[in-house]
Parts: C-alpha cells; sequence; structure tokens
C-alpha cells in the first residue's frame, strides 16, 4: 500500500514538474527517460584514445599526453571526462550553474554510471572533493555544481563526498577571456586544503576541464597536505591534440 502511494505521488510530481531534455529543454515523452534520443546523439562521449594526464581525446592512439600536458606536465596522476564540451553541453552546464536547472545533472550522473563507474572504482579512491566554489558565487547560486556531480559519483562508488576539506579563499572573476598562462595566475593562492586529505587518495571532482588551471591549483595544495594522489575526474572537456 505505501510503495502505491509512493508510485501515486511521483506520477503526480512528474505531471505537475514534468522532466526536461538537458539539451533541446523539451518536455520529454517518455518520463523514464533523461534525455531526448536525437538529443543523446549531440552529446560526444569521450572514447580512446585519450590523453592519459588530462583526459582530453587524441587523434592518433601512438600519443599517451596530449600537447599541453607534454608542455606543461600535470600534478595530478590521471585526469578523466565524460564527454566533450560542445556547444549542446556547454549551454546545458551552463542552464545548471546559472538558471538553477540542477535537474539535468540526473543526466550526466546516469552516464557516468554506465560508463566510467568500472574505471573509478579501479582507482581506489578514499575521498572524493568537489571543486570548491567562492562563498560569494555559493551565496548567489544556491549551490555549487560540482558538489551535484560529486554526490552522484559518490553515491555510484559509496565513497564518502567531502565539501570542507577543499576551500576556495579568493575570490576570481570569471576566468574564460583569459589566456592559460593568465589563468594560471589568477587561480594561485585560491584555495586551502585541511590536513584530513593526509594519506589520503581523492577524486577531484569538477564540471568543466579547459585549461586545467582549477584541478592543478586545488591538486598542489592538497598535496601540500600529503594528500597520497590526485585523480580528477570532471564531466565536460575540450579537445586535446
Amino acid at each position: 500500500m505505501l510503495s502505491e502511494r509512493i508510485t501515486m505521488f511521483s506520477l503526480f510530481l512528474s505531471y505537475l514538474f514534468p522532466r526536461r531534455c538537458p539539451i533541446c529543454r523539451h518536455i520529454l515523452k517518455n518520463p523514464q527517460t533523461l534525455i531526448c534520443p536525437d538529443c543523446y546523439k549531440k552529446v560526444e562521449f569521450v572514447r580512446e584514445p585519450s590523453c592519459f594526464s588530462c583526459g582530453k581525446p587524441l587523434e592518433r592512439e601512438e600519443t599517451e599526453f596530449c600537447s599541453d600536458c607534454r608542455k606543461h606536465p600535470k600534478t595530478f596522476y590521471r585526469g578523466m571526462a565524460l564527454c566533450l564540451y560542445n556547444n549542446e553541453v556547454r549551454d546545458s552546464l551552463a542552464a545548471v550553474k546559472y538558471e538553477n536547472q540542477r535537474e539535468f545533472t540526473q543526466f550526466y550522473v546516469e552516464e557516468i554510471r554506465r560508463q566510467k563507474a568500472n574505471l573509478l572504482r579501479e582507482l581506489n579512491i578514499d575521498l572524493i572533493v568537489p571543486v570548491p566554489v567562492h562563498k560569494r558565487k555559493r551565496r548567489q547560486r544556491g549551490f555549487n555544481q560540482a558538489t551535484l556531480f560529486a554526490e552522484g559519483i559518490g553515491d555510484i562508488l559509496n565513497i564518502p563526498v567531502s565539501e570542507h576539506v577543499l576551500t576556495r579563499i579568493k575570490y576570481t572573476k570569471p576566468l574564460k577571456a583569459l589566456t592559460p598562462k593568465e589563468r594560471q595566475a589568477a587561480m594561485e593562492h585560491s584555495f586551502w586544503a585541511s590536513e584530513e586529505v593526509r594519506g589520503k587518495r581523492i577524486l577531484l571532482v569538477d564540471d568543466i576541464y579547459t585549461t586545467g588551471a582549477t584541478a592543478e591549483c586545488c591538486t598542489k595544495v592538497m598535496m601540500e597536505k600529503g594528500a597520497e594522489t590526485v585523480y580528477v575526474f570532471c564531466v565536460a572537456i575540450g579537445h586535446g591534440v
């Protein structure tokens, strides 16, 4: 009887607040799905070969690292990503971040479970840490989008998620218009890590990876506090060469 009531209530909620596709934003014809079949084809999932360091897809199998990672070796051990940061995914993730469309994260988390869970389990992670936002941005948005994805991955892997072991202590303006070198300079001394990361294998989670400046700075402060290893996972990533 109770399960029937819960099912009826869920149906009632789906009628009041119908689920929308995270790409086109149209109401889904099948409420049991998370994305339109046609829109699913627009999401370009990362396939091999990919850069072992940052996770960007590569054009040639014989290349182990992308040109950026060859020029600028990363402190984190390995980077991984779900999909490419194309126009459709860019707009979808922007809707999560700036329009409070948090339900769109369900699609990405489900694809992480389907496509990346086995890979992530092999890393023997102790703790999942979302890339933090400054408290000013947190107040503006009401949430941290990276935490939503981190918690989703935590549920998949049954691994704890902590927001308090890594803190953003410096407010930075949007980095989109800056060069990679300028981004790195802007991110310096932006983060603080607690001693709780000592000896732990960390999975750092973010929504987008572009130059890697944010992930690099987060990794450095955690390694300085004694983290054993830091892996990076992002939902969307740019192209590598």
